[in-house]
């Protein structure tokens, strides 16, 4: 389900801004199901909803490793003391961490969205509980009236 997720939005991404503008949308996506969880339009069976939930967090922790990864390249070192060699050092730095739009950045924005994402899942399966406990109060309150 993650793959899918991840392949079709950034799947199709072409550089670091066709990632940025992709990530724009799975935030966005994310924002629309947060407010169906937040408005009770989405309630979801506990179970696939925790199983959502657990494939992407297991995501996001791929992508915390893939973040340590990227971050270490902006500390690229033994290069040289010419100047074109500091030149291609500073390059892969901004590459890695430039704000928004370094690879380590993007990675860590991926890694909060799909956190994101399997905290929405679990908020899906809990209002799906209390729902189902609030109509088994109340057919209990009308079957003694």
């Amino acid at each position: 389900m993650a793959d899918a997720y991840l392949s079709g939005e950034l799947g199709s991404a072409v550089g670091f801004a066709g990632a940025g503008a992709a990530l724009g949308a799975i935030a966005q996506q994310n924002d629309q199901m947060s407010q169906q969880v937040s408005s009770g339009q989405l309630k979801m069976n506990p179970d696939a909803a925790n199983k959502a939930a657990e494939v992407y967090k297991s995501k996001a922790d791929e992508v915390d490793r893939l973040v340590q990864k990227a971050d270490a390249l902006a500390r690229v070192e033994g290069l040289g003391e010419y100047g074109s060699a500091q030149q291609l050092a500073g390059k892969f730095g901004q590459k890695a961490r430039n704000g928004s739009t370094g690879a380590a950045d993007l990675l860590a924005n991926l890694r909060n969205e799909l956190n994101r994402k399997a905290d929405l899942f679990r908020q899906a399966a809990k209002d799906y509980v209390a729902t189902d406990e609030q109509i088994g109060e109340d057919l209990k309150r009308g079957s003694q009236a």
